[in-house]
């Protein structure tokens, strides 16, 4: 397809057809990625909808679960072995741990080190529940000191 560059005021542009706009899925006023790419410039829909961020987490646990094992059955957990583990917190209130070769960056040597990392995790992430709570009480309502949730 070929467009020809108009110029706006100061700027120069193109029209997108209706047909572009159809197969992009957008409408007037929603935002578009432009990239400028070897071959030119590449246009794209926005995808950082709630949908696209699941997928994209999945995606990375998939990925992550394919580089590690999970975790095996140990004798000392405080005594180092010829694995490390990591702690996967892409969700904070429910953090995995995962076997993975001793040399990996940011492991831990122990699994009671890994399991005190998850540990931390779901402690941060209470208390930022609780603050959320606070504020989520007072939404929408002048003065009041309490609602229970």
């Amino acid at each position: 397809m070929k467009l020809k560059v108009t110029e706006w005021g100061n700027s120069h542009g193109v029209r997108i057809t209706a047909a572009m706009m159809k197969h992009l899925n957008v409408k007037a006023g929603d935002e578009v990625e432009v990239n400028i790419t070897e071959n030119g410039v590449e246009i794209t829909k926005n995808n950082q909808s709630i949908d696209y961020l699941d997928t994209v987490k999945n995606a990375l646990l998939d990925s992550i679960h394919k580089q590690s094992e999970p975790v095996a059955q140990v004798e000392d957990p405080y005594a180092e072995a010829d694995v490390a583990y990591i702690v996967i917190a892409i969700n904070p209130c429910s953090p995995e741990i995962r076997q993975v070769p001793k040399d990996t960056e940011n492991a831990f040597a122990t699994l009671a080190d890994a399991k005190e990392a998850a540990r931390q995790h779901i402690q941060s992430s209470i208390a930022e529940a609780q603050k959320s709570l606070s504020s989520l009480r007072q939404v929408g309502i002048g003065n009041i000191s309490y609602i229970a949730l």
